[in-house]
């Protein structure tokens, strides 16, 4: 085969993969608008979540509610969750296990709470010192549903006191407390001066992914602009 019959193949086989990569970049792009999509909706479902609720709501419709909640604190264990950063500190977040004492509530079951972030000690056998209000309370949060636990290896748990935890496994947690609500509750307002409440709803905006979308889109059409020249090209050749 001559050297000109081999260039038009070389170039044909340029736009093929091409085509491939275009194709590849469209779906990226599609994706990431479907991204934002999925994240512009829980947003708006979180906003629009009232804190009108005094009792738990069915589990599988616990996302982004809002309740307002009265019992008591169960002082014998607190779990903090290790390796939770804020503002380039290492701490932990405060999780407690709470009492609801509603007449209206067909049983009296146990919540977790998610009190907020604590910053840590340098050393890691040093702990933070929590003391949880007694008696009667009255908190008001958001319900959230844990992500499944993966972890690499399992970690011990002692019975009472500061324990500190490396994911919350539900199903652990709720053999240790029965009766536990699957879900958990993060609070809008600290309950103590040293916690600081407030969490991303999620960890990317959709505007982000709006931004990745026409990165993704621009390539394309780079691509495409491309495979036109070379065709273009080609058909010059020939005349």
């Amino acid at each position: 085969m001559s050297k000109v019959q081999r260039i038009p193949l070389s170039k044909w086989l340029m736009i093929i993969l091409a085509l491939l990569l275009i194709a590849l970049l469209l779906w990226l792009g599609g994706w990431q608008l479907q991204r934002a999509k999925e994240k512009q909706q829980l947003l708006e479902q979180w906003n629009r979540a009232h804190i009108d609720l005094t009792v738990l709501p069915n589990p599988d419709h616990a996302e982004a509610v809002g309740v307002k909640l009265a019992g008591y604190f169960l002082t014998d264990v607190i779990y903090l969750l290790d390796n939770r950063t804020r503002e380039g500190q290492v701490g932990y977040e405060v999780v407690v296990v709470f009492r609801i004492d509603k007449a209206e509530q067909r049983e009296t079951p146990l919540v977790l709470i998610n009190l907020g972030w604590i910053k840590g000690s340098q050393y890691r056998d040093q702990l933070p010192a929590i003391e949880l209000p007694d008696g009667p309370q009255e908190i008001v949060g958001r319900l959230i549903t844990p992500l499944p636990a993966v972890q690499l290896h399992s970690d011990d748990w002692q019975d009472a006191g500061h324990v500190r935890i490396q994911q919350l496994d539900m199903a652990r947690l709720s053999a240790r407390h029965p009766n536990l609500y699957p879900a958990i509750m993060r609070i809008d307002k600290p309950l103590l001066p040293q916690l600081s409440v407030g969490w991303p709803v999620v960890r990317m905006s959709p505007q982000r992914h709006i931004g990745y979308a026409v990165q993704w889109f621009g390539l394309a059409m780079v691509l495409m602009v491309g495979c036109g020249w070379l065709i273009w090209q080609q058909r010059r050749e020939r005349l």
